[in-house]
């Protein structure tokens, strides 16, 4: 065991990881700056519009992967270093992130239009299946 330790200790590859990792962790407590901003600067767009900025939600969807990956190399749960060393992370579209499933005030308000129009026509189309089955009965009755 103390021999494993020595060549430890001697590894150039331990170090130059070891200095990635503080590089990697100055960068992370940055990023964690640039988030705070980023969720200050939608809660104003929210507060003024209604509505999220999808740009800036795109953008911190980005953070966040990126994030993920800094705690994944920082942690020894991956060895691929991020990013400048790899491609800019790609915020996730299948994890329920808001950056894909918010959208703009518009085609928020056209859901809802949407939704309130279906309502009415599912409606009206009751009120007049039960209109046409009043008519039938009334014509039945005559009949006899």
């Amino acid at each position: 065991m103390d021999k494993t330790w020595k060549d430890n200790i001697k590894s150039e590859s331990f170090w130059l990881r070891s200095l990635f990792m503080v590089l990697f962790f100055v960068v992370y407590r940055i990023v964690d700056i640039l988030v705070l901003l980023v969720a200050i600067c939608q809660w104003l767009y929210v507060l003024l519009t209604g509505d999220n900025n999808a740009s800036l939600s795109r953008f911190a969807g980005g953070l966040a992967a990126y994030v993920a990956q800094i705690v994944n190399y920082l942690s020894y749960n991956s060895e691929q270093k991020p990013f400048p060393f790899s491609d800019w992370p790609e915020p996730e579209s299948n994890n329920g992130s808001r950056a894909k499933k918010t959208t703009s005030a518009k085609t928020s308000k056209a859901k809802k239009t949407s939704r309130k129009t279906s309502v009415k026509k599912s409606s009206s189309k009751k009120t007049s299946a039960k209109t046409a089955t009043e008519n039938d009965v009334k014509k039945s009755s005559d009949a006899e």
